[in-house]
């Protein structure tokens, strides 16, 4: 399989949907900072097209540089996610022929209170640099691996196209719009209402970890021994 040709196709398909506008709003979380309220992370959703399911968006502004903030959404030893990202158990990359491609096997903890048992997926991820408008994104999407066949005990699940953009905010010389794309099948037999629940917290949550470990500087703490 040519993995990079697959986050390719990918990136075309998650181009539609950031250009797409017929979003319906999902859940809308604010932080309370200082007794204001601030940060407002807004999750949409709509219809997919590449399975019987919904594609989530989630939209905040944080403080950072596209390409400071990429560093934070990729995989350790590349970038720092597993230093922040909750949902993460254990990720490993699989092949990483260039600095702008890997593909990552990664299992989650359980999650809705442990409704919703250990999931583990392969991705295909590609860092692209749209320079036209200065955004730097992630486009993935779920493949097979031989190196990673399913196990009896986690329940292999398949994200359909996704990824993160990080769009400069005009004016804003060190603020990002940073804009997280979902469309996981999460497989198994799990009721669809637990699902569409779920989704939109989990992601509110991805950003919220995302926002302390930018604050926190995770990316320049000294390398540990």
């Amino acid at each position: 399989m040519d993995y990079r040709a697959e986050a390719e196709k990918a990136g075309e398909k998650l181009m539609g949907y950031y250009k797409d506008t017929d979003w319906k709003v999902s859940k809308v979380s604010q932080e309370v900072s200082a007794g204001n309220f601030e940060k407002e992370v807004t999750v949409s959703h709509k219809k997919s097209a590449e399975f019987d399911g919904h594609i989530y968006k989630a939209e905040c502004v944080l403080d950072g540089t596209p390409d400071e903030i990429v560093k934070y959404v990729i995989p350790t030893p590349l970038g720092v996610r597993e230093k922040w990202d909750k949902t993460i158990k254990s990720s490993e990359v699989l092949e990483s022929s260039e600095k702008d491609f890997f593909v990552v096997h990664s299992q989650t903890h359980s999650s809705a209170m442990g409704v919703i048992s250990s999931r583990d997926f392969i991705d295909a991820v590609l860092i692209n640099h749209l320079d036209e408008d200065n955004i730097v994104c992630t486009n993935s999407v779920s493949v097979e691996h031989p190196q990673c066949p399913p196990v009896d005990d986690v329940v292999r699940a398949f994200n359909h196209p996704g990824g993160t953009f990080c769009v400069p905010v005009k004016g804003e010389e060190n603020k990002t719009k940073v804009i997280n794309f979902l469309q996981s099948d999460l497989k198994g037999m799990l009721p669809r209402t637990l699902v569409e629940t779920a989704l939109p917290n989990t992601m509110i949550d991805f950003i919220i970890g995302l926002k302390t470990a930018l604050d926190n500087k995770i990316l320049h703490e000294p390398a540990e021994d």
